[in-house]
Parts: C-alpha cells; sequence; structure tokens
C-alpha cells in the first residue's frame, strides 16, 4: 500500500507535538524488571537493539532487570507492519497500565524506537520509570552518518575495540545510519605491511559492528593516495595550499594513474577478504590529497574529475550495488580556482558517474552552494567538522560542545542537503554528534531542544538547567582551546590561552554542585566525567595563570586514558610528561612548542 506523501508529515507533526507535551516526566513508579516481547517482523536488527538497550540500562541501574523477580514486569511489545511507517519510522504507544508498544514499518524504526523510548525514560538504582514522551516519529534525512578518523593514535585506532563497538551501538540509538572509515596508506610502506594489515582488520571489525545495527557502510579512497613507500618519480606536486602527505601520487604521469587504480584494486580486495560490509565508497580531494602540477590544476576540476572517473568504473565492475560519492572537500578554498564551476561544467556536459555531492569547509559552508545548484543536480550531502573547530590542541580538554555554533551552520543547509557524515577525531564531541543526529532526524529540532534531551539522559533530568547554563559558558570559552603550549619565566611548564572569560568559574561551580547530586553511576560515566573535567580546566588553568596544578594535572592524567590516548599525537593527547612530549624552541616572542 503506498502512503500519501502528506501523511507522512502528519506523522512528522505528531511526534513534534509529542515531544513538546511532557518528554521529562515520569508515567509512574520506577519497574523492577522489563520483559520484551519480539512479534511478527522483528528479527535479528530487533534482537540486537533490545541487547543494547539491556546493556545501558544495566549500567545505569546497577542491576539485572530482565531476568525473573518479583512483581508484574514493565512490558515492551515490539512489532514490525511493513508499509506502515516509512523507512526507519517508528510509533510509541502506552496502551496500558506497564505496558509499551512500539511498531514500525522496517526493523531499523523498531531500534531507533527502542532508542526513542530508552533516551526519555529514567533509569536509576530504583529501577526503570517510563518517560511520557509517545507518538509517531519518522526521519527527516536518510543519510545520517558519522566519519570516525583512525590516526594520530586517537580513541578510533587505540581504544579497545569492544570499547569503540559499543560505541557504535550508542549512536546507532541516536538514529545514526551510517559509518564511514578511511584506510590511510601514508602511514604504511604498502598493503602487505603488517600494520596495514592490522588496520584493515581494525577497519573491517568496526565496520561490521555497525551493519549489525543497521548502518550502511562507507569507505573513503583519496583520488590519488599515496603509500610512504611511493616512487618519487611518481609523487604529486604537492603546492595545493591544503594538507599534503608529500607522498600522494600525480594521476597525470601514466605510472601514477596506474599506480592509483592498482592500489584501489588492492584495497577493494582487502576488505572484500575480510568480508567487510561496503555499501558505499566516498572519493575524496584535498586535505589529504591533490596534486598541483600543471596537468592537473586546477585539481577539483581536471586531474580529480578524470581519476576518479576511473576508479568509479573500477568499483562499478566490481561492487555494481556500491553507492558512490564524490566530495568536493576545500573545492576553491581560499581563493577562486574554477573548481566549482569546473565541476559543474563537467557535469552538464556528461551524466554525473557519481551518486551524491559531498561538500564542506572550515569555518563555514562553501557559498557557491548557497548560491548555486548542486552540480549535475544530485544530492547533496554535508561534512561538518565537529572535532578541530577552534582548537588545539583537539578535545585533550575535555568535551567540546558548540551548540550555538552548529545551529548557525545548520541553519544554512538544512533545506539543502539529504543528511551528511560529521568529522570524528574522538568522543570528546559526543554532544556535537548527537546533535547533528538530530538536525538529520529532523530539521527543525533545535540544538537545545536535544542538549535537554541529551542531558536528561546521560546526567539527570533534575539539572537540565544548570547543565545547559554551563554547556553554553563552555562554548563561549571554547577560545581557550586554541592555547598554544608554552614555557613562561620561572616556571617548568605553562599554558598560554586567551584571557577572555564568559564565565569560567560560574560554570565549574554549577557543574560542581550537580556532581555532588548525582548517582554515583552517573557521575562516574565518562560522559559527565569530560564534561566536569572540561570546566574545572577552564577554571583552574585561568586561575594558575597558566601554570599546571596538581588538579589540572590529575585532569589530563584522566582525560588520557578515558581516550585511550597514551599513544597519541601531540594533537589528540594532553600534556602528561609536557617535555618529552612538546620539546621547546625558541622564537621572536620567547619560548615556545615545537608543535606551535
Amino acid at each position: 500500500m503506498m502512503i500519501p506523501k502528506y501523511f507522512y508529515y502528519l506523522l512528522i507533526f505528531a511526534a513534534m507535538n509529542a515531544v513538546a507535551s511532557g518528554a521529562y516526566s515520569k508515567t509512574g513508579p520506577p519497574y523492577q524488571r522489563i520483559a520484551f516481547t519480539k512479534q511478527k517482523g522483528a528479527g535479528q536488527l530487533t534482537t540486537n537493539a533490545i541487547q543494547i538497550f539491556q546493556r545501558l540500562v544495566k549500567e545505569r541501574s546497577k542491576t539485572d532487570l530482565f531476568g525473573s523477580g518479583p512483581g508484574n514486569p514493565l512490558g515492551i511489545t515490539l512489532n514490525v507492519i511493513k508499509n506502515t511507517l516509512p523507512t526507519g519510522g517508528y510509533k510509541i504507544e502506552n496502551t496500558a497500565t506497564g505496558h509499551i508498544r512500539i511498531t514500525a514499518g522496517d526493523e531499523s524504526g523498531l531500534l531507533y524506537g527502542i532508542g526513542k523510548l530508552l533516551h526519555t525514560s529514567f533509569v536509576d538504582s530504583l529501577g526503570f520509570s517510563p518517560g511520557a514522551w509517545h507518538g509517531t516519529s519518522v526521519p527527516d534525512k536518510p543519510v545520517r552518518g558519522m566519519y570516525f578518523s583512525t590516526h594520530n593514535h586517537n580513541f578510533y585506532q587505540d581504544a579497545p575495540i569492544d570499547e569503540v563497538k559499543n560505541y557504535v551501538e550508542e549512536l546507532a540509538m541516536w538514529g545514526i545510519n551510517g559509518l564511514e572509515v578511511w584506510f590511510d596508506m601514508h602511514n604504511y610502506n604498502g598493503i602487505e605491511d603488517p600494520d596495514a594489515q592490522a588496520m584493515l582488520d581494525r577497519l573491517s571489525i568496526i565496520l561490521k559492528a555497525g551493519k549489525a545495527v543497521g548502518m550502511k557502510s562507507c569507505i573513503i579512497m583519496i583520488g590519488n593516495e599515496g603509500y610512504n613507500s611511493s616512487p618519487v618519480a611518481l609523487r604529486a606536486n604537492p603546492n595545493t595550499k591544503r594538507g599534503h602527505y608529500h607522498v600522494e601520487l600525480c594521476p597525470s604521469l601514466p605510472a601514477g594513474r596506474a599506480l592509483i587504480l592498482k592500489q584501489v584494486n588492492e584495497e577493494l580486495d582487502a576488505f572484500i577478504l575480510r568480508n567487510a560490509p561496503i555499501d558505499k565508497i566516498m572519493l575524496w580531494p584535498y586535505d589529504e590529497g591533490g596534486c598541483a602540477c600543471n596537468l592537473c590544476t586546477p585539481w577539483g576540476a581536471n586531474g580529480y574529475l578524470k581519476i576518479t572517473k576511473e576508479i568509479s568504473a573500477i568499483i562499478k565492475k566490481r561492487l555494481p550495488k556500491v553507492n558512490i560519492t564524490l566530495s568536493t572537500w576545500l573545492f576553491d578554498y581560499g581563493t577562486e580556482q574554477g573548481e566549482w564551476k569546473g565541476l559543474a561544467q563537467a557535469f552538464k556536459n556528461e551524466n554525473p558517474w557519481v551518486n551524491h555531492i559531498l561538500a564542506d569547509s572550515h569555518g563555514t559552508f562553501p557559498e557557491y552552494l548557497l548560491k548555486n545548484p548542486v552540480p549535475g543536480n544530485l544530492p547533496l550531502l554535508n561534512f561538518p567538522e565537529i572535532s578541530m573547530w577552534g582548537a588545539w590542541p583537539w578535545g585533550i580538554y575535555g568535551a567540546t560542545p558548540l551548540p550555538n555554533r552548529f545551529q548557525g551552520l545548520w541553519n544554512s543547509v538544512s533545506e539543502k542537503v539529504i543528511g551528511g557524515y560529521p568529522y570524528s577525531e574522538g568522543i570528546y564531541e559526543d554532544i556535537n554528534k548527537v546533535i547533528f543526529s538530530q538536525f538529520y532526524w529532523d530539521r527543525k529540532k533545535t540544538a537545545e531542544q536535544t542538549l535537554k534531551e541529551y542531558v536528561a539522559f546521560e546526567y539527570s533530568p533534575e539539572y537540565i538547567s544548570e547543565v545547559l547554563e554551563a554547556i553554553h559558558i563552555l562554548e563561549k570559552n571554547h577560545g581557550m582551546s586554541t592555547a598554544k603550549w608554552a614555557m613562561v619565566p620561572g616556571a617548568p611548564k605553562a599554558i598560554v590561552f586567551p584571557e577572555q572569560d564568559a564565565g569560567a568559574e560560574r560554570a565549574y561551580h554549577l557543574l560542581k554542585e550537580v556532581d555532588k547530586r548525582l548517582p554515583q553511576n552517573r557521575k562516574k560515566a565518562w560522559r559527565w566525567r569530560i564534561l566536569l573535567l572540561r570546566a574545572m580546566l577552564d577554571y583552574e588553568i585561568r586561575q594558575q595563570k597558566g601554570v599546571p596544578n596538581a588538579a589540572v594535572e590529575a585532569g589530563f592524567q584522566e582525560i588520557l586514558q578515558i581516550f585511550h590516548v597514551e599513544k597519541g599525537d601531540v594533537r589528540v593527547r594532553p600534556p602528561v610528561n609536557y617535555g618529552e612530549r612538546y620539546p621547546i624552541r625558541k622564537t621572536a616572542n620567547g619560548p615556545t612548542s615545537e608543535k606551535n
């Protein structure tokens, strides 16, 4: 049965009304038991969703609410009724005392419905108290992805793999339905390098974890990528005015082109051999990548298009069902080079050989797309940078919530994109991930609304106003994350940071008071710890005029352990063992870090 399009909008409206009607109030006393009933259409994906629900509830309640015991359990019935709701949509009903029914048009809808029930309910040592949220909700954007960057020895590269898999599952419960990774060749001497094989193993495991919770798997391939051992004579001209590893290959050289295509086949072989799911492949231009030689320039409208067209042909021949996206990251960045206009003309002259265009840039969304149609009239994805903006090093102070910045960016593109893949360097921007997951789910849902739901679930519904006030202060003080490490006269080590202060003492006071009242299992959870640590570091570093005290040192040590960045690059690792990690050199302005 076909569903009229207007009916979808009625469902969305109903969902919005449901959210507004007491999402953070309880429906009754807590239950000490929960019993799931799977009905027709509820298969393995539903079973996986139930297991995630059970794990998260146990972590918060510290008791097993899913075994046998006294009293009537909370009954949760799960049912798939095909063609009743769009893909991913769900309906939550409180049918009677002690009974909740979640209905969906497919299994992914049941997973997201279970996630919504969890996020709007209350879990503590007393049991599980269902929230008042009920109604129907359907996703607005079909592509709700996330990119995990696995380099610099960050969380995704070095954390225990089970922690990464758990994190993938938790993102799925917020409606994320795509996971993207990149096999960064420049770290290795070739596909047979043992470290390269280990990374391919890890990436495959991560993609499989995503597949188990209904995520589409996406692999990034740089248009002219090279290994660290790439032949010097075949290397690209690196003067692209963007990031470059200096080992990329020039596709305008016949031998360079041949080697690029050989490497594409080798990488596909490696993932296929590991039974890694491949639903999408995204081809990438810059940062890293690109060639500034006369035959390739302008890269985005010339050499890049030529080589990605050939790569696309290989992909389509070997994996005909795979969706291909052309990234335009940093096209015309800093100066007009004709890349956007050249791409538009190329897709006007012939049918595009890709399925989607992805676009974004440092700072703001590309102006060209705000004023012109998407080249080839292709569906558009964004690539919001949620990890590094305004921060150096990245995330080493703890949580980096930026709700107001991302609300502004979203307002400019919400009607233009069909979704996207936020760029993530770690778990410190977990709040930012959830904000974008909800932008994609409902383009009209504000960052502030998402923050309230996040705070109520992850911390406590009792202290939403206090935590939100602190988060907004932390965002205003985000500039301290642009700190430079430096030596100062009379001190063994110091942190230089902007002197402006939007209220570091107030934010720390608010969160310290909340911390006194939180249940032990919530106050020890990593999401709360990195937020509290961020407030503490903002305050203490200013108080100490940049010279770390015992509290700052302890905070850095805890962040190091939470993020598993003991081997991390300077960009992702707190300044523990300062002298070893940050060699000092002299500058015109005095001694400063080598990495500055």
